[in-house]
């Protein structure tokens, strides 16, 4: 079962053929994880009720109606990514560094406007809040027999119909199909027309990692290289009534910059007659864009010492462009080395570009804060535990395509049914809390992350401990964490298309990540 469900995720885009616009996108640019100042990731994200922290407005716009002073604060982020892959029975690892910006925000807090009045403040806020972080490298290889991604470029231009490959596999623009797989493997001499006794084209073609006994022995490569992140800028607006009843409203623009590096080599181990030595197909997909959210929150205190939240996350309406291109350079015996890209199956010699829409999932938090030892006297021991619970529907997220290349509406009805197929709702939780003495507070935190997939086996879940240490002292603050998170997914290479020779799919590749994070936020109240 989990193996014919990896296999649907692979043939809606996640192969190593690149297309745009695939179910993966939906996902990755719908999820996130723990984000905000030092102080709110290392009580592990739960901030929908804590009042007084700047951060908790990208979740639950209503706290900005605690404050009563101006505040503003910026969060350095150092986030590390290693993964380790399983492929054909062998692990390999590789990791990726970055530092960044993570969070800047600004608070101003608002005063009674009337006397008598029951509606104490207003305050609003702006800031910039790095929701998902792409830095990352993921590394996989191993050995198989009687399945090459070669086979599929053979395959698929056999399917195809070609009936001129010099001028339909790259050689004419106006003509070219499959540019991004089956062209390139032509030009290279990966794949070659088999041909009529008279020397003409017999109708189909045979890969270079076919021995003479038609097997097939190779050493499989992937590395994937990506980095980006979606950063959203946000604007929020909280009033409190009676220190009692807090309600706040925010508007948020996600910023998606997205590049990945997918390189697959296959190198020859036949000891059978076999034309290959090697071959590297390189996909460069670029994915950037702009699109906008609202979100609505309630806080409700019943005791001084409890406050009870609520919140509404409309869908982000993301508009994004895809620019990509594919390289192969490919060694063989008879042939030499040869290169080709996409690219050189175009007039202008530039990327192919798409252009789509993602709608992401409504997400609705509950949330929960308690105040425990409240006092005046600063030097006696005070903190909190919070809690929140998130409900995310990874189901109803949408694309829509803008090609006008006469095939939107069919490929929008394909990834829609993929996407039902595929993901399901989710729960969240994160919980932390906070022991404050006198200056110095020390924190902890725990966040799960539950699998989109409806699949069980598929995994998908994420886990995030974290901890850190805060200072604060006449207006000036200063707060350190650590974040330690972990997941399992699953990565389908390719998918054998149907053939008569018993060429096979290979087993999808377990990426095992665990991520490793640094934070120093430095904040004044004014």
């Amino acid at each position: 079962m989990m193996k014919r469900m990896v296999l649907a995720i692979a043939m809606t885009g996640a192969c190593f053929s690149l297309q745009a616009q695939n179910i993966d996108d939906a996902l990755r640019f719908s999820s996130g994880a723990p984000s905000g100042t030092a102080r709110a990731q290392a009580v592990g994200g739960a901030q929908g009720a804590l009042g007084g922290e700047a951060s908790s407005m990208y979740i639950n716009p209503a706290t900005v109606g605690f404050f009563r002073t101006s505040d503003f604060s910026f969060t350095i982020g150092v986030p590390s990514i290693s993964s380790t892959g399983t492929y054909q029975g062998e692990s390999s690892s590789d990791s990726r560094t970055n530092l960044n910006i993570s969070n800047a925000t600004i608070i101003w807090g608002g005063k009674r406007k009337k006397p008598g009045s029951k509606w104490q403040n207003f305050s609003g806020g702006i800031g910039v809040n790095r929701t998902s972080n792409y830095n990352q490298r993921t590394y996989y290889t191993g050995d198989i027999h009687n399945s090459s991604l070669s086979l599929n470029y053979y395959l698929a231009a056999d399917a195809a119909g070609i009936t001129n490959p010099n001028a339909q596999l790259g050689g004419d623009p106006d003509q070219t199909i499959l540019a991004h797989s089956s062209a390139l493997a032509y030009q290279t001499y990966l794949i070659n027309p088999v041909t009529n006794s008279d020397g003409s084209f017999a109708g189909t073609f045979y890969s270079a990692a076919e021995a003479t006994d038609n097997s097939v022995y190779v050493r499989q490569e992937s590395t994937s290289f990506e980095r980006g992140a979606n950063t959203e800028f946000a604007g929020s607006f909280g009033a409190n009534y009676n220190d009692k009843f807090y309600i706040g409203g925010g508007i948020g623009v996600p910023n998606v910059q997205y590049r990945r590096d997918l390189t697959w080599k296959e190198t020859n181990l036949n000891t059978v007659a076999t034309d290959l030595n090697y071959f590297t197909t390189t996909e460069v997909l670029r994915t950037y864009g702009t699109g906008i959210n609202a979100k609505l929150g309630v806080i409700y205190r019943p005791v001084k010492t409890l406050n009870l939240g609520a919140t509404i996350h409309t869908p982000s309406w993301i508009w994004l462009t895809d620019e990509y291109h594919t390289d192969m350079t490919t060694s063989t015996k008879s042939n030499g080395v040869n290169s080709f890209s996409s690219r050189d199956s175009r007039y202008d010699g530039l990327d192919d570009e798409s252009k789509y829409t993602i709608r992401t999932p409504w997400k609705g938090i509950l949330s929960a804060t308690y105040l425990f030892a409240p006092s005046a006297d600063t030097r006696k021991p005070t903190g909190f535990i919070s809690f929140d619970y998130e409900y995310v529907d990874y189901a109803s997220m949408h694309m829509r395509f803008k090609n006008n290349d006469g095939f939107d509406r069919e490929t929008e009805t394909d990834r829609n049914n993929s996407i039902k197929d595929t993901y399901q709702a989710a729960s969240n939780f994160r919980v932390g809390g906070e022991l404050k003495l006198h200056t110095i507070a020390l924190r902890l935190g725990y966040s799960y992350y539950g699998s989109p997939y409806k699949i069980s086996s598929l995994e998908g879940a994420r886990s995030y401990y974290s901890g850190g240490i805060g200072y604060r002292n006449n207006g000036f603050y200063m707060d350190l964490a650590f974040i330690y998170g972990s997941s399992t997914n699953y990565n389908q290479p390719y998918t054998m298309l149907a053939n008569n020779m018993n060429y096979v799919t290979p087993d999808a590749a377990k990426i095992e990540k665990t991520s490793y994070t640094g934070l120093a936020t430095f904040g004044w109240k004014f």
